[in-house]
């Protein structure tokens, strides 16, 4: 059954290539997806469709290969940033040191001035919160607006 698979190789290729990856990239995915139908039918899977290879199942194999192999290159490429570059400046800034240093200033404000910030920042947008709360849109974007402008004085120094 693999023989009649990796008869249509060169197609196998050209379908992974759709996926939006590279011929080496292809030619990767397409060598594992072998590997992964050869254990299945070693396994006792069936997947013949008549005559024929069930090319579904073979698509599938092929697109699951693909999205697991995108998703470990997104996690080896996760770089932990320790300069960033301050465009006003042109200086490089300490990344460790500039986010340390915006925590401790937020955790010298106000609680309510620290939700408020936290809560736009990561959560919802000003709107969102101002319907959720029954605060006013202006309060809220003052409060945002003035916690800020504080940690980039902070950031500044």
């Amino acid at each position: 059954m693999l023989e009649k698979i990796f008869e249509s190789h060169n197609k196998w290729i050209n379908t992974t290539l759709k996926f939006g990856c590279n011929r080496e990239e292809a030619e990767d995915i397409v060598s594992h997806m072998y590997l992964v139908i050869g254990k299945m039918l070693k396994k006792g899977l069936d997947i013949t469709y008549g005559d024929e290879v069930n090319y579904y199942y073979i698509y599938l194999t092929l697109r699951t290969t693909f999205l697991q192999m995108k998703n470990k290159q997104k996690k080896q490429n996760k770089i932990s940033l320790d300069l960033v570059l301050d465009l006003e400046s042109g200086e490089y800034i300490n990344f460790n040191e500039a986010n340390d240093s915006v925590e401790q200033e937020l955790s010298k404000l106000h609680w309510y001035d620290r939700k408020v910030y936290n809560l736009i920042q990561d959560e919802y947008s000003i709107t969102e919160l101002s319907k959720k709360t029954n605060i006013t849109y202006h309060s809220l974007y003052n409060t945002y607006r003035k916690v800020k402008d504080k940690l980039k004085e902070k950031l500044k120094e």
